[in-house]
């Protein structure tokens, strides 16, 4: 089997659809009927049931898709090796992090990485904490930022430091006249939930069940604008990097403070498969945001 004809099956088993795949991939629908049909005869069986426009694996396409995913990986990690000895000076790199570090934290090294290594290509991948994890072990990305301890073994970590989570709530909230919020408080407050499968929330829950407290979630949001907004019309409290509302507590455009008697802390890291080749591009992005990230990072 070619691996453009794998890489169309995992294409389309993803997206569930041939018409979203053939889209997706600049195809007419027939060629990517003809390419699924190829693999079928080739193994002599069926590998999709087709539905309308939808597409659900069989269990032997199922167990193509995740050797097609193995297969696929290795040879783009291969060419990417390749690349860094072809002597063009190009290299690539996939880069996965949660939506705010992709927002507050990651530009400054990306833009210096990209001005250092301007043939370079980078690529990133936001996510959940678990989420990256799974890229991570998969081989979707090469690089995670991610919070320390990981729940995942055979990583290979790079310590970038600490930062802290703190309360936020509207301007001229009682929570103001406060030097510390305690863990206690928050329950009788509405919580507005940012990415409630991040680490960072995990954190702040386990806090909260420390000390006896079951919060009243109002609302979820996987977007930490929109979190921030929600606070400021003064719909509910949140938990938040202290990185990410900082600009907005010094402007008075929201209260923010520290949670407990020593606050709350977690630990980054940048993390690679144990094991796996770390070609000079992900060196030099590992390197960069060692260097760049602490200002932003407490050390």
């Amino acid at each position: 089997m070619e691996t453009r004809h794998l890489k169309t099956f995992i294409t389309t088993v993803e997206l569930a659809s041939f018409t979203r795949a053939a889209r997706r991939l600049g195809l007419s629908q027939s060629a990517i009927s003809q390419q699924i049909g190829t693999q079928e005869r080739q193994l002599g069986v069926q590998l999709l049931v087709r539905s309308g426009k939808g597409a659900r694996t069989t269990p032997a396409g199922e167990i193509l898709f995740h050797y097609a995913k193995q297969i696929v990986g290795k040879m783009d990690e291969a060419q990417r090796m390749i690349s860094e000895y072809d002597g063009s000076g190009v290299g690539a790199i996939r880069i996965g992090a949660g939506g705010a570090a992709c927002e507050h934290l990651l530009p400054p090294v990306l833009h210096e990485y990209g001005t250092r290594f301007p043939k370079s290509e980078i690529r990133v991948i936001s996510g959940h904490s678990d989420l990256t994890l799974d890229r991570l072990n998969s081989g979707d990305i090469d690089v995670g930022m991610i919070s320390l301890p990981s729940p995942t073994t055979g990583l290979q970590t790079f310590d970038l430091g600490s930062d802290e989570l703190v309360a936020i709530a509207p301007p001229q909230d009682p929570w103001g006249d406060k030097r510390r919020v305690a863990p206690q408080e928050f329950a009788e407050r509405p919580l507005v939930v940012y990415e409630r499968r991040s680490a960072a929330y995990k954190l702040f829950e386990q806090s909260l069940v420390e000390a006896g407290v079951f919060p009243k979630v109002l609302m979820e949001l996987d977007h930490l604008g929109a979190a921030v907004g929600m606070v400021r019309a003064g719909m509910g409290v949140s938990v938040l990097p202290r990185w990410a509302v900082e600009q907005l507590d010094q402007k008075g455009d929201l209260v923010v403070r520290p949670i407990g008697s020593t606050g709350l802390f977690r630990r980054w890291a940048l993390a690679t498969r144990a094991g796996s080749h770390l070609t000079q591009s992900i060196k030099s992005f590992v390197n960069l945001g060692i260097e760049l990230l602490p200002p932003q990072i407490t050390v």
